[in-house]
C-alpha cells in the first residue's frame, strides 16, 4: 500500500492566499488543513499533527512569530518543518523567523512551483533528520548496553576528552584522566609498559590500538578494560572507545568454572577429569602410571527417598570433601553422575593386582564411618572399580573411564563397607569389542577404507529423481559390512568424525559436480555430525570444498538433526545463516523424534524438512501419524519449505504421502543406497521410463 499523502497546515488570514495554496498543493499531491490566525493554527497543529506548516507572518490574534514559538513547544524535537510566508525579505525579518523556530521562508507573491520544491526538500530533510535521530538513539542504546565510552586524545596538546556519559558508565574512573600521563597512571603498573607501547605505536606508526589492561580505582579495586582506537586522517588526534569488561570476565570465569565443576559438590566434573587425563596421556614428559577409581554410594536413591534431597546433597558434599582429603593434593577427585565419584591418582604398578587393590582400599577406609547430618547417623556402603592407566597409554580417556566403570559394576557388594574390583581383560566383552572397533576405525581412516553410497529422492509431482542423500559405508575385509549405527558413534567418541566428515563433504561435492558435468543435475544431501557443527570455520570449509570441486552451492543440501540444532540454538542459527548466505541449502533431518520445537523451526534458515521414518511406518494404519504429517506439510507449505519423507517402502505409503502434500520421498520403494555409477544409470533409466509414459505417476 502506498504511503499516505503528506499533510500541510496552511495558516494565513487571507482567503485568496489559502485558496491558491490549497489548489496548488492538491495538484502537487498534498493534503491540506487550514487556519485563519495564529491561535487557530496552533489548535489545528495540536489536533492534526501535520507533516509541514506554511504560515504567514502578519496575522491577527497571534502573529506568525508568536505562533511558531508556540508550535515548537508542542513539537518534540522540532522535527516538523515550518516555512514562513512573508512580504518582507529584509535580513531582520529573516533572522526573526529563524529565531522563532522557522525552518525556511519564502517571500510573497508566492511562486507555486518554487514553493512545492521548497516543501519537497523540507519534507525530505525532516525525514532524514528523523532517520538520523533514530539511528543515533539505536547507537546510544547499543553503546549503553555494551558499556562503551568514547575518548579523543589531542596529540599536540596532550589532552584527553571524554563523552558526557562516561561518569555514568564508569563511576569508578574519577577524576577522568585529562592527559596521557593521567591515563597511564590509571593502569596497573604491570600493564603500563604494554599500554604506553600501544599508544606510541598508534601515534607514530598508525597501527590500530586494541588491548586489554587492568586499572585500579581510588579504593584499589581492580577493573579490566578494553581500549581500542586509531589515529585520525589529519594525524592530530587518537580517537577510540573504552569498555569495562570486569563483570564480563568475572562471568566468563564463573561460566568456565561451572562448565568444568559439579554444582553440588564443587568437585571437578567428568569433562575436567577426561580433559586432565588426556593432557597427562599426551604429555611428552616421563609419566607416572595412573589409576582411575570409580566409586559409587550404594542405595543412594533410597537414602534420598528417606531423608530428602537436601540431606542427599549434603551427603554428596561430605563424601566429596573426604575423598579429596584421603587421596591428597596430587590426586584429582571428580563427581560423575548421581552418587558416582572418580579419582585419578598415581599408583605403583610393581605391586601385584591384589596388593594394589588392597592399597587403594586402605586409603579409602576412612569412608567407613557414621555420617551425621541433621542429627541423623547414616552408614554408607561403596563399590568401586579400578582401571590402570599405563604410561604412554594409547587408549582414549573415555575408554579408560569406562573400564573402571565396568569394574565397578562388576564389584559384588558384600559385608565390607568398601568393595573394589580391578578391571581385567575379558571382564566386559562389549568393552573389548569396542576397543577393537576403535583400533580398526583408526586404521580404516588412515587406509581410506570408507566409501559413499547414494540413495535417490523422488519428486512426487514430477515423478523425477531430483536429489540423493550421501551415506557413509565401511566394509572391512575381516568384518564385512558394518552398520553406520555401530561405527559412526565410535568415530564421534574418538574424535575422528571431523577428519572423516571433511572427506565426506569433499567427496560428495566432487560427485555432484561430476554428475552435473555429465548433464545430470541432482541435489546432493550431506549429513553433518555434531562435532563438525561445533567447528567455527565450518562455513568457510564447506565453501572451500565446494569451490575446489566445482560443485554449485545451490545443489548442496546440508542436513542437521533436531538434537544437533537444539544443542545451542543461537550458535546454530548463526552458522546456518552463514551457510545460507553462501548459497547452500539447509535441511533438518529426522524431524519429529527430537525436540520438535516449532519456535526454532520458524527461526532456523531452512529449505527442507525431512520427516522421520517413524511417522511413515504405520502411515496406512495410524490416523495420528497421518494427522501429524498433514500438519507438517501445511506448515512447511506456508513457510516455503520442501518436505521429504524417509523410509518409504510401499506403494500405499507413497500414495498416502502424496495425498497428504509431501513433496518428495526417499526409501527402499524407490531404491536402496547405490554406488555412483549404479545410481546414475538408475536415475537416467527411471526418468526415461517416466518420460515414455507421458509423465503420468
Amino acid at each position: 500500500m502506498a504511503d499516505a499523502q503528506p499533510l500541510v497546515l496552511i495558516i494565513d488570514d487571507a482567503m485568496p492566499i489559502r485558496v491558491l495554496l490549497r489548489a496548488g498543493l492538491a495538484k502537487a499531491g498534498y493534503r491540506t488543513v487550514e487556519a485563519t490566525d495564529g491561535r487557530q493554527g496552533l489548535e489545528q497543529f495540536i489536533a492534526h499533527k501535520p507533516d509541514l506548516v506554511l504560515m504567514d507572518v502578519n496575522m491577527p490574534v497571534m502573529d506568525g512569530f508568536q505562533c511558531c514559538r508556540a508550535l515548537r513547544e508542542h513539537d518534540a524535537g522540532h522535527l516538523t518543518p515550518v516555512i514562513m510566508l512573508t512580504g518582507s525579505d529584509d535580513l531582520e525579518s529573516i533572522n526573526h523567523a529563524f529565531d522563532a523556530g522557522a525552518s525556511d521562508f519564502i517571500a510573497k507573491p508566492i511562486n507555486l512551483p518554487l514553493l512545492t520544491q521548497r516543501i519537497r526538500y523540507a519534507l525530505r530533510d525532516a525525514e532524514r533528520e528523523l532517520t538520523l535521530r533514530r539511528v543515533q538513539q539505536q547507537h546510544d542504546s547499543a553503546r549503553m548496553l555494551a558499556g562503551l565510552v568514547y575518548w579523543t586524545y589531542d596529540i599536540k596538546n596532550n589532552s584527553v576528552r571524554w563523552t558526557n556519559h562516561t561518569p555514568q558508565l564508569l563511576p569508578w574512573l574519577t577524576p577522568l584522566p585529562a592527559s596521557q600521563e593521567e591515563f597511564v597512571q590509571c593502569v596497573m603498573p604491570a600493564d603500563r609498559k604494554r599500554f604506553t607501547d600501544a599508544i606510541s605505536g598508534a601515534i607514530q606508526n598508525n597501527v590500530t590500538l586494541d588491548l586489554e589492561v587492568r586499572c585500579t580505582d581510588t579504593a584499589g579495586n581492580e577493573h579490566i578494560v578494553r581500549i581500542v582506537g586509531q589515529r585520525d586522517a589529519d594525524n592530530t588526534h587518537l580517537q577510540g572507545a573504552l569498555q569495562d569488561l570486569t563483570r564480563q570476565r568475572s562471568l566468563e570465569l564463573q561460566a568456565n568454572y561451572l562448565n568444568y565443576h559439579d554444582v553440588v559438590t564443587g568437585l571437578p566434573n567428568r569433562k575436567l577429569l577426561l580433559s586432565t587425563l588426556k593432557e597427562r596421556l599426551g604429555s611428552a614428559a616421563p609419566q607416572t602410571p595412573q589409576a582411575i577409581v570409580v566409586l559409587e554410594i550404594q542405595r543412594f536413591q533410597a537414602i534420598g527417598n528417606a531423608y530428602g534431597e537436601e540431606v542427599s546433597e549434603t551427603l554428596l558434599r561430605l563424601v566429596g570433601n573426604e575423598l579429596r582429603r584421603l587421596t591428597g593434593d596430587a590426586a584429582l577427585c571428580a563427581r560423575l553422575d548421581g552418587a558416582q565419584f572418580a579419582i585419578l591418582l598415581a599408583v605403583d604398578t610393581e605391586l601385584s593386582p591384589d596388593t594394589l587393590k588392597q592399597s587403594i582400599e586402605n586409603r579409602l577406609q576412612a569412608l567407613d564411618r557414621a555420617w551425621t547430618i541433621e542429627g541423623k547417623d547414616i552408614f554408607l556402603r561403596f563399590t568401586g572399580g579400578i582401571s590402570l592407566v599405563p604410561a604412554f597409554s594409547q587408549l582414549e580417556p573415555l575408554t579408560l573411564l569406562r573400564m573402571a566403570m565396568s569394574a565397578q559394576a562388576n564389584a559384588q557388594t558384600g559385608n565390607a563397607a568398601i568393595t573394589l574390583d580391578l578391571y581385567k581383560d575379558g571382564l566386559d566383552t562389549s568393552l573389548r569389542k569396542r576397543l577393537r572397533l576403535e583400533t580398526d576405525l583408526r586404521r580404516a581412516v588412515e587406509n581410506e577404507e570408507f566409501h559413499l553410497v547414494y540413495q535417490p529422492q523422488l519428486d512426487l509431482a514430477t515423478q523425477k529423481i531430483v536429489g540423493v542423500e550421501a551415506l557413509l559405508r565401511w566394509s572391512p575385509p575381516d568384518r564385512g559390512f558394518v552398520s553406520p549405527a555401530e561405527f559412526v558413534p565410535v568415530l564421534e567418541d574418538i574424535g575422528l568424525i571431523t577428519v572423516l566428515g571433511e572427506w565426506i563433504l569433499g567427496e560428495a561435492c566432487r560427485q555432484q559436480a561430476q554428475w552435473a558435468a555429465q548433464g545430470m543435475v541432482l541435489r546432493m544431501g550431506i549429513n553433518l555430525s555434531p562435532m563438525q557443527f561445533q567447528q567455527v570455520n565450518l562455513p568457510l570449509l564447506v565453501e572451500s570444498l565446494a569451490r575446489n570441486t566445482g560443485a554449485q552451492p545451490g545443489s548442496i543440501e546440508l542436513e542437521i538433526t533436531e538434537s544437533m540444532a537444539m544443542g545451542d540454538p543461537q550458535s546454530t542459527i548463526h552458522q546456518l545463516n552463514q551457510l545460507r548466505d553462501a548459497g547452500f541449502k539447509i535441511a533438518i533431518d529426522d524431524f519429529g523424534i527430537g525436540f520438535s520445537s516449532l519456535e526454532y523451526l520458524l527461526r532456523f534458515p531452512l529449505n527442507t524438512l525431512k520427516i522421520d521414518r517413524a511417522f511413515v511406518n504405520d502411515l496406512a494404519r495410524g490416523r495420528r501419524d497421518r494427522a501429524i504429517i498433514r500438519a507438517l506439510t501445511s506448515l512447511c507449505f506456508g513457510l516455503g519449505l520442501t518436505t521429504i519423507a524417509e523410509g518409504v517402502e510401499t506403494e500405499r505409503q507413497r500414495d498416502y504421502l502424496d495425498a497428504l502434500g509431501v513433496n518428495e520421498i526417499q526409501g527402499y520403494l524407490l531404491g536402496r543406497p547405490m554406488l555412483p555409477d549404479v545410481l546414475q544409470a538408475f536415475a537416467l533409466q527411471h526418468d526415461a521410463v517416466h518420460t515414455q509414459q507421458g509423465g503420468s505417476p
